[in-house]
């Protein structure tokens, strides 16, 4: 696999080598011969340097959005392809979603329209959809028939993918090293991992939860999709009935964040797909309280989403809830959070509140720094919860105390601001507005992620109606409100 050159951004270095590594399973994938800047076509017509089989409906999707990049630039076909030199007719083939572009023309247009990611990270997706089908298409049903060479072949390129930042010449050390420490692993008797792998996938996923606070969806979904990839062909074969709890348990929270990168990112299909996925897997944990945490997060991620059914949403925080049981837990407190999140944005308000505070006694009977629990969350609560009951002096309360605590690139911290920017605006929208569009302008494109525009959306629906057509409002639905993705 090709490594990219010092300078490329870490989430655009991931997504470009998932989506390399992704089309490998197949060999019918991404086409290498360059169309260099000529109007060279084979005797049927078709433009050198496309893959020979038709696009799948995901770099439709990749087209689209190519386009819109480029005509936000307000470049021709023309114009792109002399700067990134290749030919303009095949540039219009993926824009009309009719060919896949390789992996180096991904990375080459997205660092040339300025999209910061986006590209990238639809095309991570489309790749890996072409995965699963060729998989799908050559692997027999049953899990024992399956080609083990190509499992090992297709988890030694993902470790490469996951490595890649580290450098050209590290990368392939780090992936032999990962071997050499698995294989020196005694496995457990009568299953094909080792308790060390279980606990080093345990560990990973606390590292990913960490870094999803901070760091752009596709550059987290690239390290969760390494170490699922490593997971999938243990997954699917028998194991001793602790062992498969075990490993279960581990995937279960890999699934539930892959969901949420893909909702982040505004795929929302893609994100249900892992959310049923993330349920079946706390299934065969046997862990209740797992489950439980789980389908919180879930509720907390999907009451961002304009297109749910909030009622549907609250639904899986109360299943949440019922899982959690009475007793003081970290999985009892998500869900009563993600109910009282819920409960305020359908403008329940009494009910948010009395819940909200029911999640704050049973938070103050738990150890200090419980497991899979941000320390600050009351704060994010109350700030949301009272903005929304437009209960201005505890949601300004909330969010002064907030201020400090919060690294200002973490998640909470900007959409605890955009809380802020959203009270503003109910007495001063284009002040309110002004606030947000700041907020919003000085993240990278990449971290404009589905909750952040969710979270801009309340200043928009805070703002008096008589302000709707005000320059700083307007400005600020266009960032935020035109998109809906799949």
């Amino acid at each position: 696999m090709a490594l990219p050159a010092c300078g490329v951004p870490l989430y655009t270095a991931l997504a470009g080598a998932i989506v390399e590594v992704a089309g490998s399973v197949r060999q019918d994938t991404l086409c290498r011969t360059h169309a260099r800047a000529t109007d060279e076509t084979d005797r049927e017509g078709s433009v050198i340097g496309q893959s020979a089989l038709t696009a799948s409906a995901d770099w439709e999707d990749f087209g689209r959005v190519l386009r819109a990049h480029r005509e936000g630039c307000g470049l021709t076909l023309r114009v792109l392809a002399g700067r990134i030199a290749w030919h303009h007719s095949v540039i219009g083939k993926w824009e009309q979603g009719k060919n896949r572009p390789p992996v180096e023309a991904v990375k080459a247009l997205d660092a040339e329209l300025g999209a910061g990611g986006e590209l990238m990270a639809q095309a991570l997706h489309a790749a890996m959809t072409d995965a699963d089908q060729a998989r799908k298409s050559t692997v027999e049903a049953k899990a024992s028939t399956r080609d083990e060479g190509e499992d090992m072949e297709r988890r030694r390129l993902m470790r490469d993918a996951a490595t890649v930042a580290v450098g050209g010449a590290v990368a392939p050390v780090l992936a032999t090293l990962t071997d050499a420490w698995q294989t020196s692993e005694p496995r457990i008797s009568g299953a094909s991992v080792s308790q060390e792998m279980i606990d080093d996938w345990e560990d990973a996923a606390d590292v990913h939860a960490k870094r999803a606070y901070v760091d752009p969806p596709a550059a987290v979904l690239a390290g969760l999709a390494a170490d699922f990839a490593d997971m999938a062909p243990h997954l699917s074969r028998t194991q001793p009935e602790p062992v498969q709890s075990d490993l279960a348990h581990a995937a279960a929270r890999h699934a539930a964040l892959i969901a949420g990168k893909w909702f982040d990112l505004g795929n929302r299909r893609e994100a249900h797909r892992w959310w049923r996925k993330t349920r079946t897997l706390s299934e065969r944990s046997r862990d209740t309280l797992l489950a439980a945490w789980l389908l919180g997060r879930e509720a907390a991620y999907r009451r961002a989403d304009p297109d749910e059914d909030l009622a549907d949403v609250l639904l899986v925080a109360q299943q949440a809830h019922r899982l959690a049981g009475n007793l003081p837990s970290a999985p009892l407190v998500i869900a009563l959070s993600a109910e009282a999140q819920t409960l305020a944005m359908l403008g329940r308000y009494a009910e948010a509140v009395a819940t909200l505070r029911r999640a704050e006694e049973v938070f103050s009977r738990l150890p200090s720094q419980s497991v899979g629990l941000d320390p600050n969350w009351v704060y994010f609560d109350r700030s949301l919860i009272y903005t929304f009951a437009e209960d201005v002096k505890r949601a300004r309360e909330a969010q002064s105390i907030a201020e400090g605590l919060y690294p200002s690139a973490h998640h909470g911290a900007v959409t605890i601001a955009l809380h802020s920017a959203a009270l503003h605006a109910r007495t001063d929208p284009e002040h309110g507005a002004q606030q947000a569009l700041k907020l919003v302008e000085a993240l990278p494109v990449a971290r404009r992620d589905v909750r952040v525009r969710a979270a801009a959306r309340i200043v928009l629906d805070s703002a008096p109606e008589k302000a709707r057509e005000l320059p700083a409002v307007r400005e600020l639905r266009a960032l935020t409100v035109g998109d809906r993705s799949a």
